[in-house]
């Protein structure tokens, strides 16, 4: 097996080839090599960031079971190893999946939890794609309103111009979507013109060759020229993007451009042989569920087939048109928004519930079901109970606001020193417990020697350098859930040899 820096040159050079040849619309060659630099990847980190591109690949091919599958594993490892923007992006395609298959509730679920774990996410370049991702799946959902909101959260922080290039491209397609279910003719006027900047801003070619981006904004600025009547640049639009969009396999694109092009060969040609190609886009529309966009194509429909004399498949084609159903939809979409934040709010009470107030770190009831999880694992588990020495001299010399503070800032070492996977815990008062999976009695030792020398060494703000402040820890091991009272039992009644034997130190049980 190569040695890490070969393995990191290798994983760098499949991630490179495998972003230009997305770039050019080669998505399975791209979905190949995101594939091979995952291999490669050294960090699981990495390693789930190239699996989620790799999916991304995969729906752009329509490669939907394939593309989801490796969502559902991304996000078990990534909830289990906290790794939140990868598990926000994995949540997003997999919420993007129930809404395929009408399974709304699950959606909901999957949707909330995203959009949970999003709010502790700082906005920067490093959540970049998370925003991107999730702002899709939220219009692919019919969320337009968010889905706004997160694609200009990431134009904000989009580190490069061809990822800016990305975003105005998404975002012409969500603008060009509000404003067809728009029934306010000023808002309406407002959204499309909000939607043609985006797409030009997409196809500006100083922005880079990101054949994605450019094919969906030459699409939907094609379809919106027609429906204000520019049919000459409509064609021309219409007629690029439809040929990349094929040779990419981008399905959407191809059908608004086909949408585009049929208005605009009506308006200017008329005739009998344009009405195929109408037929033939609605079909193909209704077929992948994207009739969203190709309102207007239907009334183009009822038209050529009325002046053509087919009035009785006119009346048919009119019947359709009807926006009964769209406004229907728009209803329960927007009940559907209210659910996933409403799941939202539910998931926050129940993380407050399971968090102390003054540190945020878990408390004894979120240690009550994750010391037996750890204990039912094959490795073995080292549980250590912490306590501040010389503690209560703080709180009465310093005030107890100042001792609150000692304790944020004790929280704060505590969670640095916690490898992943672990966890630490505020039993109350002046007492944590820390929970370390796989881990021998020596491998303890290290980690609690290492927490009990930075606490006898660190100078606390507020309190005067001349107060030291030390920890006990006392420590026991066990394994098989069933353990769970007996382990943390143990590990406190070390901590009690710990004190009796002078304090500032570490007992095993």
């Amino acid at each position: 097996m190569a040695d890490e820096p070969s393995r990191a040159a290798q994983r760098a050079e499949f991630e490179q080839r495998a972003i230009d040849a997305r770039h050019h619309g080669h998505f399975q060659q791209a979905a190949t090599l995101f594939r091979e630099a995952a291999d490669r990847a050294i960090e699981l980190q990495d390693r789930l960031n190239l699996q989620l591109r790799e999916a991304c690949c995969l729906l752009a091919m329509e490669r939907h079971d394939e593309a989801v599958e490796l969502a559902f594993t991304v996000a078990d490892l990534a909830r289990a190893e906290h790794h939140l923007p990868e598990l926000v992006d994995a949540l997003g395609m997999i919420a993007d999946h129930y809404v395929r298959h009408e399974r709304l509730a699950e959606a909901t679920h999957a949707l909330a939890e995203a959009a949970h774990v999003l709010d502790d996410l700082p906005t920067d370049a490093g959540i970049y794609l998370v925003l991107q991702n999730l702002a899709v799946t939220y219009t692919n959902c019919g969320f337009i309103q968010p889905a706004l909101e997160l694609y200009d959260r990431a134009l904000r922080v989009a580190p490069t111009d061809l990822d800016r290039q990305f975003t105005y491209a998404n975002l012409a397609a969500s603008y060009h979507l509000a404003a067809l279910a728009d029934t306010d003719p000023e808002r309406r006027r407002q959204l499309l013109a909000d939607a043609m900047y985006a797409a030009n801003a997409a196809i500006d070619p100083e922005g880079g060759g990101e054949t994605m981006a450019v094919t969906s904004a030459l699409a939907h600025r094609a379809l919106m020229q027609a429906d204000a009547g520019n049919f000459a640049a409509a064609l021309a639009d219409a007629t690029t993007a439809y040929s990349t969009a094929i040779e990419s396999g981008m399905r959407e694109e191809q059908i608004v451009a086909m949408a585009a092009e049929a208005i605009a060969l009506w308006r200017t040609r008329g005739g009998e042989q344009v009405l195929p190609v109408i037929t033939r886009t609605l079909a193909l529309a209704e077929a992948h569920g994207l009739v969203s966009y190709i309102g207007s194509l239907r009334a183009v429909q009822v038209e050529a087939l009325w002046t053509l004399g087919r009035q009785d498949e006119a009346r048919a084609a009119l019947e359709q048109q009807l926006h009964e159903g769209t406004r229907r939809l728009a209803i329960e979409r927007a009940a559907r928004w209210e659910h996933v934040l409403l799941a939202v709010e539910h998931l926050r009470t129940e993380m407050m519930s399971l968090s102390d107030p003054l540190t945020g770190l878990p408390n004894r009831r979120h240690l009550s079901t994750f010391l037996p999880a750890a204990l039912s694992e094959p490795d073995p588990v080292c549980v250590g109970v912490i306590d501040l020495d010389g503690f209560k001299r703080i709180n009465e010399d310093f005030g107890y606001l100042q001792g609150d503070a000692v304790l944020q800032q004790v929280a704060t070492l505590l969670e640095r020193a916690c490898r992943r996977g672990d966890a630490v815990v505020r039993l109350g008062g002046d007492e944590f417990v820390m929970v370390l999976r796989a881990a021998s009695p020596g491998d303890a030792r290290q980690v609690f020697e290492r927490i009990r020398t930075t606490i006898a060494t660190t100078t606390w703000q507020g309190v005067d350098p001349e107060v030291r402040l030390t920890a006990s820890v006392g420590v026991a091991s066990g394994s098989g859930s069933f353990d769970a009272s007996r382990v943390l039992a143990e590990a406190a009644g070390a901590l009690q040899e710990a004190k009796r034997a002078g304090r500032d130190r570490i007992a095993f049980r």
